[in-house]
Parts: C-alpha cells; sequence; structure tokens
C-alpha cells in the first residue's frame, strides 16, 4: 500500500466513523485549550524557574553545542535527570527556540493522547469475535466515552496548569506501546518504550510492569496464540535485562556529566532510598513506614478517589491491571512530598494513563463474559455513566480551565486579567526589560521572574541553584520583585544563607551598581550604570 493510499484509507475510517472523527476533533480542541492557557500562564508571569525555565535552559544550550546546561542544576540537565528525549525536543527547539514551542508540543501530546486512546480501546475491544452487544453499547460508544472522560480528567490536565514537564509525553507513549502491541507491530511498540525510558531512568519500572501486563493481555485477547510459555518468560527476561542495564548506564553517565564518583543508581522513595529500601523498610520500621503512608492522606484520597473511582473499579474486572499502578503508589503514596500527589502538578501522568487502560480492559472482560453473566450489560452502562459523571464532577471543580483550583487560576480568570489595567502594566513592564537585557548578561533573578530570561546561559534564580555568587559584584544585572515571596526565600551558598532582597541591598550599598528600570514593584540593578533609570512608570 502506497503512502497516498494509506492517506486514503486513513480519511475513509474517519469520516466513516464518527466517534473516532469526534474525538479527534475534541482532542483538537483540548489541545488548542491547554495551549492558550499555558500562553496566558507563561505571559502573565505566572511560571516558574522550576520547571519552565530549567528546560527553556537546557534546551537553548543544547542548540548552542552544550550538553543541556542550566544554571539551576550542577551542569547539565542530564546530571539530575537522564532524559535522552531532550535530544529529540532540542530540534524543535532550535526550529524556534522560544518557551511558545514546548507549551505547544505539551499541549497536543496530552491532548491527541485521547485520541490514541480512542484507537486502542477499539482495537482491544474489537477483539471480541462475537460481540453482541447493542448499538448503544457498542465499542466505538464504550471507546468514545472512555478517550472522553480520560480527556475530561483533572488527573490528565493536571500538568498543563503548572509550567512544562516531559512527563507529559508518558500517556502518549504508553498509549501507542500498547497500541503497536495489539496490532502486532513489535518494532513500534519497542520503539515507544525506548521513548517512555528516555523520558527518565527512573521510568524503566514503569516500562517492565508495561512488558508484564503485555505478556498478560497477549493471552487474554490471544495475540500470540502459538507462542511458548518458555518464549513468554525468555522475553520478559531479556526485556527486563535490557531495561536494568539502561537503567544502570543511566546512573553512570547521570554521575559521569555531574562530575561526581559513581553510586549505585537508587529510586527516590520518600524516607526510602528506593523501593528495596521500602521494602526493608515495611520489615524493620513498619510504623515509619505507617508514617509516611498516612502522610497527607486527604490529598492521597482525593487523587485516589479520581483514579480508582474515576474507573468505577472497573480495574477489578481484570486485576491483573494493578501491575501497572505499581511503580506510582510506591513512588507517590509513601511519601510526604504534596506535589506526587496533588492535582496540578505532573505526577498525574504516572497514574492516568494506567486507569484508562485497565478501564478498557476490565470491559473488555465484561464484555466477553456477557452471555453467560447477562448483568454485565447492566453493569457496563452503569460503569459508563459512573465514569462520566467523575470525569465531569473533576473538570468542573478541580480543573482549571473551568473553575479553578488551590494552585492555579481558572481560564476565565486569566483571561478576565487582561481587562486589570494595573496587572498588566506591570507584566508589560516586566517583557520590556527583559527584551531590553543583553541575552547573554549574568542575570540573578527571583524564580517567577526567570522564564522571561530562560534563553540566557548566564541567567540564575533565586533560590533554586547551585551557581549563585555571592560575594563581590558578579552579576551584570540583578531583576528582582522585593514583595515577592521567592525575594525572601534563602538559598544556600555554602556557609551563607542569603536571599534576593539582601543581595539586592548588598549590591546597591557597594556604589557598584546603579537603577537601570523601577516600576511597578519591579527594581532592576545593572553593574556600572549611572544616572536616571531607562523604564519607570509612566506618572515616575
Amino acid at each position: 500500500m502506497t503512502e497516498i493510499e494509506r492517506l486514503k484509507h486513513f480519511t475513509h475510517n474517519l469520516l466513516y466513523d464518527k466517534y473516532r472523527f469526534s474525538i479527534l476533533i475534541i482532542s483538537i480542541v483540548f489541545s488548542l485549550l491547554f495551549t492558550i492557557y499555558s500562553f496566558l500562564q507563561f505571559n502573565l508571569m505566572d511560571m516558574s524557574a522550576w520547571d519552565m525555565g530549567v528546560y527553556t535552559q537546557a534546551l537553548y544550550s543544547g542548540i548552542h553545542g552544550h550538553l543541556f546546561y542550566t544554571a539551576l542544576l550542577p551542569g547539565s540537565y542530564l546530571s539530575e535527570h537522564f532524559s535522552p528525549i531532550l535530544f529529540l525536543l532540542v530540534i524543535f527547539y532550535y526550529i524556534y527556540p522560544h518557551t511558545y514551542t514546548l507549551l505547544i508540543i505539551q499541549g497536543f501530546a496530552i491532548g491527541l493522547s485521547a485520541y490514541v486512546l480512542y484507537m486502542l480501546s477499539l482495537e482491544i475491544l474489537n477483539k471480541l469475535r462475537d460481540n453482541k452487544i447493542s448499538d448503544h453499547r457498542n465499542s466505538r460508544v464504550i471507546s468514545f466515552i472512555i478517550a472522553l472522560a480520560f480527556l475530561l480528567s483533572p488527573l490528565t490536565e493536571s500538568p498543563v496548569f503548572f509550567d512544562f514537564h516531559l512527563m507529559v509525553f508518558l500517556p502518549l507513549f504508553f498509549f501507542l506501546a500498547l497500541y503497536f502491541f495489539v496490532k502486532k507491530n513489535m518494532i513500534l511498540n519497542i520503539i515507544f518504550i525506548g521513548l517512555i525510558v528516555s523520558l527518565h531512568s527512573a521510568f524503566v519500572f514503569i516500562a517492565i510492569m508495561l512488558v508484564i501486563f503485555e505478556l498478560f493481555i497477549s493471552g487474554t485477547l490471544s495475540l500470540n496464540i502459538n507462542r511458548r510459555k518458555m518464549q513468554s518468560v525468555a522475553y520478559l527476561a531479556l526485556s527486563i535485562l535490557v531495561l536494568g542495564a539502561y537503567f544502570v548506564l543511566a546512573g553512570i553517565i547521570k554521575t559521569h556529566i555531574a562530575g561526581v564518583s559513581v553510586a549505585a543508581p537508587t529510586i527516590h522513595v520518600s524516607g526510602s532510598a528506593g523501593p528495596v529500601s521500602l521494602l526493608i523498610d515495611m520489615f524493620s520500621r513498619p510504623l515509619y513506614v505507617g508514617d509516611l503512608l498516612v502522610a497527607n492522606y486527604y490529598l492521597k484520597l482525593v487523587i485516589l478517589f479520581f483514579g480508582f473511582g474515576g474507573s468505577a473499579f472497573l480495574f477489578l474486572r481484570y486485576p491483573k491491571s494493578i501491575f501497572l499502578f505499581i511503580p506510582y503508589l510506591l513512588y507517590a503514596m509513601f511519601s510526604v512530598y504534596q506535589p506526587y500527589y496533588t492535582i496540578g502538578y505532573q505526577y498525574t501522568m504516572m497514574f492516568i494513563p494506567m486507569i484508562a487502560v485497565s478501564i478498557i480492559m476490565g470491559i473488555y472482560v465484561m464484555m466477553r463474559n456477557s452471555d453467560t453473566h447477562p448483568s454485565y450489560r447492566k453493569q457496563i452502562n452503569i460503569a459508563l455513566v459512573v465514569i462520566l459523571i467523575v470525569a465531569v464532577t473533576g473538570f468542573s471543580f478541580a480543573t482549571p480551565l473551568v473553575s479553578g483550583d488551590p494552585c492555579s487560576p481558572s481560564l476565565y480568570e486569566m483571561t478576565a486579567t487582561l481587562d486589570n489595567k494595573t496587572y498588566m502594566h506591570r507584566v508589560d513592564f516586566e517583557h520590556e526589560i527583559a527584551r531590553s537585557i543583553n541575552k547573554n548578561a549574568k542575570i540573578v533573578t527571583e524564580n517567577q521572574l526567570f522564564p522571561l530570561f530562560g534563553n540566557d546561559p548566564n541567567a540564575t534564580a533565586f533560590p533554586y541553584t547551585y551557581d549563585i555568587h555571592v560575594n563581590g559584584s558578579y552579576y551584570e544585572y540583578l531583576v528582582n520583585q522585593p514583595s515577592s515571596q521567592w525575594a525572601f526565600d534563602t538559598a544556600n551558598i555554602g556557609s551563607f544563607q542569603i536571599s534576593l532582597n539582601q543581595l539586592q541591598t548588598n549590591y546597591m550599598n557597594s556604589g557598584n551598581y546603579g537603577i537601570y528600570a523601577e516600576g511597578y514593584g519591579i527594581i532592576v540593578l545593572e553593574k556600572g550604570y549611572t544616572g536616571k533609570p531607562l523604564f519607570t512608570e509612566p506618572d515616575q
């Protein structure tokens, strides 16, 4: 089949399947909404050095021949998180080196993953050899509801509301890996598993659980009827060996880039050094592990409600899907670090795609057995209604696109801000200052102002940095918003603890700096500058 024939075949199927066409359109609309929301966040100065700033600085240095250097980490980004996918992203950033590039990619990666989920669900449900489910419960309708609920879930939309993260690609790669496995295209399956581990070396454990799950569904869906049990065991052993070797190699490369001695690779799980340490703690310090588990229990219960409650507990119909949840549950539930299990951060990406797949498999089992268990047909309907209700409920009150949450304003609130003249004058002032400063200048600034200088390889930020010079007059510019909480937070530099406000005072008292710009609560010092500020409020 030629490429033109494939395109015609795709177009025909797309137009023939109204549910497929609808979910594609809805996915594109949500991708645009996610992108618009992120654009507003950036332009209204609602992003941070972590995580937006670190990626822009790392990628900008990448296109200029450096190994993803960032001043916010000890050298290269790869020394903190081994994420080879940056080598792919840097191509897009080279074409247009701007924050917008990353935000567009992020918005569409999340939005279009719903379309891939629809295709995956349809492929699995169509494996039923004798589908006697009536039209209103056929595989297309069910797949559409699953994909729509996934898109509406606050767990899916969560990372959009907090900067940019590599983790947003996990659902897309996860669904594509499974889709091609079900289609028996092992080459593309392996490629997307490789892309999963390229996001973070710790995702090796997600990939291993995915391979185990694939072996389970292979038998359930009769994908490899002739494969012997020993062949499956050999495939699993080889996968674990390759992925394990990758994990060890990633740890060695990270430490080499960081310039430190090679240490044993670990996965951080709160108070324990890793899964093995956590297992040991369960026997040696059970009360300690219990304290970790109940820490911030209300937040953990909320995210579990939207996950397991939002799946109508269909994973219980296919218990083998529990393997998919193990990496996230170990990583998050035994943690005292709230972002791991708080809506509004990227970590929900380690949970929501697995929930979606468990829904598909649970419904598959019920549809397959509906002839011998007629009550399953009614249960499927009830489950789909519950899934939609939970998704819509979460969308309405836990999603900033609609109503806002404790961490982020809603899309409506952000657009309303555009009519706030005082606020917008300050924002315009900040952007104007950023445009006026040389892109290679040595700049020190605060957390939320840093994304404006992400393409400056010599910029750094309080309090997230490993390279702040506190003595002497090192920086050419100090850009500060003295009333910001970040301006009061101190950075631990050797034996010093100093805030950006204190550094500003030191610089002004030294006589080596003049006020380059001042207004709207923003002050900019320039080394060696004399005379009146170049940028001020109009009435000054």
